[in-house]
């Protein structure tokens, strides 16, 4: 079988793909017939790309949410509940390491999003994302290949 056409179309669409559905893009790749360099340079670029506009858009979500809602005094005293101590816990618990490496297993949009509101004043964390977002790349195309090849 000859490899795919690699046309804009399909630049794009791999592109949308893994910031969508990033555990599956890999694997979707290396089966419609893309090398695994392919495979893992479009996941690679298009998660950190999703980043970047997550990143930027979930900052700016939560300062407009601030700003319409007004400061939290002027709101009251926030209530706690048991959802809300669970994330708390799991964010203490995890932190930073934890965001990083269940970033491939929760998705672009939401580790970003969570990345903007809970460590956004760490200068580097949005280039940590990416960082992990290759690795998490790189495993699942090599996973995808080496399964490919034991079948074939």
């Amino acid at each position: 079988m000859e490899p795919p056409e690699l046309t804009l179309w399909n630049l794009l669409f791999w592109g949308v793909a893994s910031v969508l559905k990033f555990v599956v893009t890999p694997s979707a790749m290396i089966a419609s017939g893309h090398s695994a360099w392919v495979a893992w340079a479009l996941t690679t670029s298009g998660s950190a790309l999703g980043v970047l506009g997550f990143w930027h858009f979930g900052k700016w979500w939560f300062q407009w949410l601030e700003a319409r809602m007004g400061p939290r005094p002027e709101r009251g005293k926030r209530i706690f509940t048991p959802r809300r101590r669970r994330i708390v816990r799991v964010k203490n618990a995890l932190g930073l390491r934890g965001l990083l490496l269940a970033s491939g297993l929760i998705s672009v949009p939401v580790a970003a999003t969570l990345g903007a509101k809970y460590f956004r004043s760490q200068p580097a964390v949005k280039y940590l994302l990416m960082l992990a977002f290759a690795l998490w790349a790189a495993a699942l195309t090599t996973a995808s290949w080496l399964l490919k090849q034991g079948v074939s």
